[in-house]
C-alpha cells in the first residue's frame, strides 16, 4: 500500500488527527475492494460469506470516516480505480490477503488512535478492536505488544 502513516507525519504539526484520519479512510477504500474481491473469488462458502458481511462491514466504517472528515472540515480522500490484489487464489492466499487488509486498517487506526480529537480517538481504539478482532478471524496471529516478549 503506502508507506507507515508515522513517517509520513509531519513534526512540526501539533495534531496529526486529519492525517490519521485520511490514512483509517484509505485503508478502508481499499479493505472494501479487497473484500468484494475475496468475496468473488473464494471456494469455500465460509469465506465468501465472511468477506461479503466483511466487506458491509468496511463500507459502513468508510461512510464513518467519511462522515467524520466532512464535519471537522478536512477533504476526504477518495477511492482508488483499483488496489493490489493477490496473485494466488487459494484459501490460504485469500486468507493471508484478508489478513493483511486487516493489519493495514489496524496500523492505520492506531494512529487515529493518539489524535488529539476525542471522538476520533475514540473511533480509532474501537476500530483498532474491530481490525484485531477480524485479524484473528481471517487466521491472523496477534503481534506481541511493545516492551513484552514473544513468548
Amino acid at each position: 500500500m503506502s508507506e507507515s502513516p508515522l513517517a509520513a507525519r509531519p513534526e512540526d504539526e501539533a495534531d496529526a488527527g486529519p492525517q490519521a484520519l485520511a490514512e483509517a479512510l484509505r485503508a478502508e477504500h481499499a479493505a472494501v475492494y479487497g473484500y468484494e474481491f475475496v468475496g468473488g473469488a473464494a471456494d469455500g462458502e465460509g469465506d465468501r460469506e465472511r468477506a461479503r458481511t466483511t466487506a458491509l462491514d468496511h463500507k459502513a466504517l468508510r461512510d464513518e470516516l467519511h462522515a467524520l472528515a466532512v464535519a471537522r472540515g478536512f477533504d476526504p480522500p477518495p477511492a482508488k480505480n483499483s488496489y493490489p490484489l493477490p496473485r494466488e487464489r487459494d484459501s490460504g492466499s485469500l486468507r493471508a490477503f484478508a489478513v493483511g487488509l486487516e493489519e493495514t486498517a489496524a496500523r492505520a487506526y492506531l494512529w487515529l488512535a493518539a489524535a488529539q480529537d476525542t471522538e476520533l480517538r475514540v473511533t480509532g481504539a474501537r476500530n483498532l478492536q474491530g481490525a484485531t478482532l477480524r485479524t484473528l478471524e481471517w487466521g491472523g496471529e496477534l503481534d506481541p505488544l511493545p516492551g513484552f516478549d514473544q513468548g
